[in-house]
């Protein structure tokens, strides 16, 4: 495997190891036939994670750096929007991963997004959103707006409602830490002590939903 130079893109991004320590939980809700799409598929983690599971994987991103790493991989990625993707396919995919994408549309263009994964998968079909979890304080007071790409925050309630009306059944839906690594030892104290005080509040950036095409999968 070739070696990856670090690129301006992910300075401030989770190391790869963690991110594959978080998404590697995610490959099993991927059982169907078909291949999977990821959206936004960044350095090709989660193609990755696929590929070891012996599943196909198709990544798409607008940023060549994310690109590169992909292809200095040997993963199958094409630069492009999910919207422009998305509007030439039809019940192609038996699964949809689309990690900290959504945060970045606006409401009809994030609505949008859903109407169409729902057509591009096959019925039984599986779509599974990650995104930022605005219930936590830490999340909706600063860290989500360090990123001036983001548009929006979508709680987990809107994202039911915007998933039901685009044609899916949402089959769950919680919020998650992630990594305890993303903390670091010295930080380990604090964090539990807020944890404690503020409850559901604190300590779990992340929404996770999965949502399901009606409809019998390919087997």
């Amino acid at each position: 495997m070739a070696t990856l130079s670090k690129t301006s893109l992910y300075e401030f991004g989770s190391p790869e190891a963690v991110v594959r320590n978080v998404q590697q939980r995610f490959v099993r809700y991927f059982n169907g036939a078909g291949p999977v799409l990821d959206i936004g598929c960044g350095r090709g983690t989660f193609l990755q994670l696929l590929a070891e599971a012996g599943r196909q994987g198709i990544g798409i991103d607008w940023s060549d750096e994310s690109l590169d790493f992909c292809r200095q991989k040997g993963f199958q990625v094409e630069k492009n929007d999910a919207l422009t993707f998305l509007r030439s396919t039809t019940q192609r995919f038996s699964g949809i991963f689309c990690s900290h994408v959504i945060e970045h549309l606006s409401y009809e263009d994030a609505n949008e997004l859903l109407q169409l994964c729902c057509r591009a998968l096959s019925p039984g079909g599986v779509l599974l959103i990650v995104t930022p979890n605005p219930e936590d304080l830490a999340i909706i007071s600063e860290i989500f707006w360090l990123d001036p790409t983001h548009v929006r925050p979508y709680p987990a309630l809107q994202l039911r409602s915007m998933l039901h009306s685009a044609g899916f059944e949402v089959t769950e839906v919680r919020q998650f830490l992630g990594d305890w690594r993303m903390i670091g030892r010295r930080r380990l104290p604090g964090f539990l002590w807020r944890r404690l005080i503020l409850g559901r509040h604190y300590g779990k950036p992340n929404t996770l939903v999965v949502a399901k095409k009606p409809g019998a999968a390919q087997q």
